[in-house]
């Protein structure tokens, strides 16, 4: 017989999945199955919570207590800038290699940078800012139409004023 549940225990799942796509079981019962949770409820759980992010890899955190499975978006910068540029979404099966070659303002990376800044690394909010800049280069789109590492180092000279949060 298994060992005894504790109602009161919360445990935290941490799931790689695609907007709006249910998980493949086979990915998500080693996971939750030990917490006696049906991998295909929880998928459709996850598909139907992540529709606003369709066709983008997102990071979702299950919250799990007494056996009542709560689905909680946890986006990337990577995947918040591209939201930001408003691309149509794709078919990730049939169209591969995107190059995301549009353009967001600044304000747009201030928006980011507040959203990203409790798991920001950076002491200031600037060093928030330029991480969400290096974010916008390897994703391959511009700031302001120019090149993010330009906007870096402005910032770095000063000419750029990076609010306070």
């Amino acid at each position: 017989m298994p060992p005894k549940f504790d109602p009161t225990a919360i445990h935290e799942v941490c799931v790689r999945a695609v907007g709006g796509e249910v998980p493949a079981t086979s990915s998500l019962a080693p996971k939750i199955g030990p917490l006696g949770l049906s991998p295909k409820k929880i998928g459709d759980d996850i598909a139907k919570n992540t529709t606003e992010w369709k066709g983008l890899k997102i990071t979702v955190k299950l919250i799990i207590q007494n056996r009542q499975a709560k689905v909680e978006v946890v986006p990337s910068a990577a995947s918040l800038v591209i939201k930001a540029l408003k691309e149509p979404p794709r078919d990730r099966k049939k169209v591969k290699h995107v190059k995301h070659s549009g353009n967001i303002t600044m304000d747009d990376v201030f928006k980011i940078a507040r959203q990203m800044r409790p798991r920001s690394m950076a002491k200031a909010f600037s060093g928030t800012v330029k991480e969400i800049l290096g974010t916008c280069q390897s994703v391959g789109c511009t700031v302001e139409r120019s090149h993010p590492h330009t906007i870096i180092e402005k910032i770095d000279s000063g000419e750029i004023e990076t609010p306070e949060v």
